[in-house]
């Protein structure tokens, strides 16, 4: 009896693939795929984590304005601050930050949750900065007890100034260790291969948010752009579902270019024809061209 395999018209229908990484859409046979900006951007993020890992062994110092990879750090940084998911990684920062200073070698459970306001697990959030090697964790009694790490305690030390920590210097701080937690992140996403993944990753969520915000901002300067303006920003971000509020806070985040600013990104903002421009301080492309002289070495 033979049997022949009948092809419709709905068999050929394309339907809409989404990015496993950054959520865009477009049409396809496929219900997932990585698209070719989330590729390049995974391979971005591999080589700064390579390159931080690099400068954390071998600096004799972790001060962040002498050290053009732990700026970029701490100018991504700032992101975690106006995004409530992840608002934990930098409020966790400062707490520990300044438990450090103070050569307090634990910290409760207990205490966290005096400290922090926060519906999220700490589970997530802990196993990210035991990543990062700026806490350890013990259990004892049924509850967890953070023991900062000799490498936390050497950033802490490098913002003291012979008394109490300025509101300024304490957010520079937190933003380097929360940009550094969100590292850890960010290269979990980049290692992502299939959509399954998703499932190792903390909260079980993709940062999709922080994903898409760091990549704009890494690859536009990666591709040799001096800066970009606030259209180009809203069309990328817009093509993968980031809220009009969500995004139009990162620009006013970005606005904040003097010398009491939380991030150092941005050197200079103008106008053209009517359309807000952003111009990277120096430092950025220097960053960049040593990601690509390394990219071309390997």
């Amino acid at each position: 009896m033979n049997c022949k395999l009948r092809i419709t018209k709905n068999d050929l229908r394309s339907v809409y693939m989404k990015c496993i990484k950054c959520g865009r859409t477009k049409s396809g046979k496929k219900k997932f795929f990585i698209c070719e900006d989330c590729r390049k951007f995974s391979e971005i993020i591999l080589q700064i984590a390579e390159e931080t890992e690099s400068e954390i062994s071998s600096a004799e110092s972790l001060d962040i304005e002498t050290h053009d990879i732990f700026r970029l750090l701490t100018d991504i940084g700032f992101t975690t601050t106006l995004n409530p998911h992840t608002a934990i990684f930098h409020n966790l920062s400062s707490v520990l930050l300044d438990k450090a200073l103070r050569d307090q070698s634990e910290v409760s459970e207990e205490e966290l949750n005096k400290e922090i306001r926060t519906t999220k697990s700490w589970t997530d959030a802990l196993e990210l900065f035991e990543d990062a090697e700026l806490i350890e964790v013990k259990t004892e009694r049924y509850k967890r007890i953070l023991i900062p790490t000799k490498r936390i305690e050497k950033i802490a030390k490098e913002f003291y100034m012979d008394g109490a920590l300025s509101d300024q210097v304490d957010k520079r701080s937190a933003h380097f260790c929360s940009g550094y937690v969100m590292l850890q992140l960010l290269k979990k996403v980049a290692e992502m291969k299939e959509i399954t993944d998703k499932e190792s990753l903390p909260y079980g969520q993709r940062p999709r948010t922080l994903w898409t915000i760091a990549m704009f901002l890494w690859i536009n300067a990666f591709e040799k752009n001096e800066g970009f303006d606030e259209e180009q920003f809203r069309k990328f971000v817009g093509k993968r579902g980031i809220p009009t509020s969500t995004w139009s806070r990162i620009i006013r985040g970005l606005e904040t270019v003097d010398s009491r600013a939380t991030q150092g990104m941005i050197k200079q903002m103008g106008f053209k024809s009517g359309i807000r421009t952003f111009k990277y301080e120096d430092y950025v492309p220097r960053v960049m061209e040593r990601l690509r002289e390394r990219g071309r070495m390997r």
